[in-house]
């Protein structure tokens, strides 16, 4: 057994501490391991807040490249927050506690709270719009700081953008012609879209998964005509901002040395026109479009140098309709 270098025997080491008296140095502690967690995560850059930025209360700056917008780059504002007093894990993701909250919100602009965890080593983050309350908010196992992060960060900042919401102005015309020959139709226009690129999530595929799910055999006629009927606009619905969106559904496994995340987002455009020979204009109806996302990287992401290429994503439509 090797024994302890000489100068050291003296000075046993012993577990650090989190009293008050150690908040400054715990804190700048934190601050480094943010830095170094989103620079390696979104192959970023990064400084420090200067003088009057730290008086804002802006810990970190980060700049990334926009993950479907060439040319583009985000800027994150960020405040490092660590210790129970401000933040606490729960089964599934992190609790980011009042008091953080609170102290994030500002009027003009978005900020990025990351709560360092220390004694799991873990940072995760949650961002805050200048209409969210102070008050305590659970946050998925998604939130902790990964390769995936980038995503997840473009599409907080796309919500703050500028430009129409919703359906508004689009107008959907009921056919009469029979479901079989409609169907065919349909699918061949389908099949012609391919992708549309949403402000919010990037490129979406249109693929055989989304038409298998919509037309499936137990699913009802009503249901599968107004994914008919909605199909052919996709095109131009898509590519507006949501008047909604939530993600219905998050997981993650692992296999042969990858991290898979799997989510699924709902996204609603309200103020939708339909019509028909038939029947009185119908307005005011909600579009409904569902996809699934997947992001896959490198379980040892942390240590890998040519992460970049390691880092995939994907998503796809699962289903469109409106009611």
């Amino acid at each position: 057994m090797n024994k302890i270098p000489s100068l050291l025997a003296s000075f046993p080491l012993s577990e650090p501490k989190e009293g008050r008296a150690q908040n400054s140095i715990n804190g700048g502690d934190a601050e480094s391991y943010a830095m170094s967690k989103f620079i390696l995560a979104c192959r970023g850059e990064g400084h420090w807040g200067s003088r009057e930025e730290d008086n804002s209360k802006i810990d970190l700056i980060f700049s990334f490249e926009h993950p479907w917008a060439s040319g583009e780059r985000m800027m994150v504002l960020c405040q490092v927050k660590s210790g129970n007093s401000y933040g606490s894990l729960t089964e599934n993701g992190f609790e980011l506690k009042s008091k953080a909250k609170a102290a994030a919100i500002r009027s003009s602009h978005q900020i990025c709270v990351v709560w360092i965890d220390r004694n799991e080593r873990k940072a995760f983050w949650a961002y805050i719009h200048p209409d969210s309350v102070a008050r305590a908010q659970k946050y998925g196992a998604y939130h902790e700081v990964t390769p995936a992060t980038k995503f997840d960060l473009a599409r907080c900042i796309s919500m703050a953008r500028s430009g129409s919401k919703g359906a508004k102005g689009l107008h959907i015309r009921r056919r009469d012609t029979p479901i079989a020959i409609r169907r065919k139709t349909v699918k061949g226009r389908y099949q012609d879209i391919r992708t549309v690129r949403s402000p919010v999530l990037g490129e979406i595929e249109l693929g055989r998964v989304g038409w298998r799910h919509m037309f499936r055999k137990g699913r009802r006629k009503e249901g599968k005509i107004r994914s008919l009927e909605i199909i052919p606009y996709l095109h131009r619905l898509l590519p507006r901002w949501p008047t909604t969106h939530a993600i219905t559904s998050s997981s993650e496994f692992k296999v042969n040395g990858y991290t898979y995340q799997v989510r699924e987002h709902l996204l609603k455009f309200d103020e939708l026109t339909v019509s028909s020979k038939n029947e009185e204009v119908r307005e005011d109806l909600c579009a409904h479009v569902r996809v699934r996302e997947e992001i896959c990287y490198p379980n040892d992401w942390e240590s890998v140098v040519m992460l970049s290429q390691q880092v995939k994503r994907r998503i796809v439509l699962k289903s469109a309709y409106y009611k």
